[in-house]
């Protein structure tokens, strides 16, 4: 393990390397930002519009067979409540409702950004897996919280994606997760702490401008934005509170190698405020990792 004096040179180190890369800037450039998949662009104006007919919607989606297969399957799924009674895809998506299925259409996009280089890199690897835990276990907790079912929805992507600007910032420094987190247990910072000095940015704010570029609701930026200091959400506080509380319950690296307790996630103000006992955090985390198994499997993660 690293000594505090040696990770205290190395990211001195590391600052002076990126000096004249200037990332702050290059990251806030939307030609330098990732690009949302051209089906899933087209999915997104069609249920955005209020002219958008389901005949519309299930000729382009089920033009990518693979795409169609997600969403039927999605719909048979257990975080969906069906118990694999819908067999074709225009009643997936009656079903389903067009929002929802704009979520999905997001999902199963993001994945082919997340996992094309997963298999030979660690750090994509392990930021697919907690972005698709942080995504069920928000659903979930959105649920448990009694929010309405847009924002259950909306709960789904902003947890799956609330750490996209870690996947840009990958592209220009490859390896940068797992060497920052070192960093993070030698000095006892957070990790968005270690971004903002090395940097000068963080991945919430370059996934803010990454929201933006998607043109995804303001709420949902403001939520992911926000997720590490949800007392700071100006459009959707509780949003950003579901994220802070998943990402707690699914961290990208346990601290020590030891994740949070259930009794530790209890005291979460999230948790608290609405009641949610120490036996159901446990529950929730539980069956966040039930339904991890069958969403990546749908995924073909």
């Amino acid at each position: 393990m690293l000594e505090v004096e040696e990770a205290l040179n190395q990211v001195v180190e590391e600052k002076h390397r990126l000096a004249d890369l200037d990332l702050v800037h290059v990251l806030a450039e939307p030609q330098e930002l990732p690009a949302l998949p051209a089906i899933a662009v087209r999915v997104m104006r069609i249920t955005a519009d209020s002219k958008g007919t389901l005949p519309e919607l299930t000729r382009v989606i089920e033009a990518d067979e693979a795409l169609a297969s997600k969403i039927l399957r999605f719909s048979n799924s257990a975080l969906y409540g069906r118990g694999g009674t819908i067999s074709t895809l225009t009643r997936a998506i009656t079903a389903l409702g067009f929002l929802t299925v704009r979520w999905l259409v997001v999902t199963a996009s993001a994945h082919t950004l997340f996992r094309k280089d997963a298999k030979r890199n660690y750090d994509h690897k392990v930021l697919w897996e907690h972005s698709l835990k942080c995504a069920i276990g928000s659903r979930l907790l959105a649920k448990r919280v009694s929010l309405g079912r847009i924002q259950v929805d909306e709960a789904f992507v902003a947890g799956l994606l609330h750490d996209i600007g870690k996947l840009a910032i990958l592209d220009k420094m490859p390896g940068y997760i797992s060497r920052f987190y070192e960093w993070c247990e030698v000095l006892s910072l957070e990790f968005f702490e270690v971004e903002r000095d090395v940097i000068g940015t963080d991945h919430s704010e370059v996934s803010r401008h990454i929201f933006k570029h998607w043109n995804f609701p303001p709420s949902l930026s403001d939520a992911v934005a926000n997720h590490h200091s949800p007392e700071s959400a100006k459009e959707n506080k509780v949003l950003a509170q579901v994220l802070f509380t998943t990402d707690r319950f699914f961290p990208v690296r346990e601290r020590h190698g030891e994740l949070f307790t259930s009794e530790e996630l209890a005291e979460l103000p999230l948790i608290l405020e609405h009641n949610v006992s120490e036996k159901d955090v446990a529950e929730l985390r539980d069956k966040t990792e039930e339904l991890y198994l069958e969403i990546a499997d749908v995924l073909g993660a």
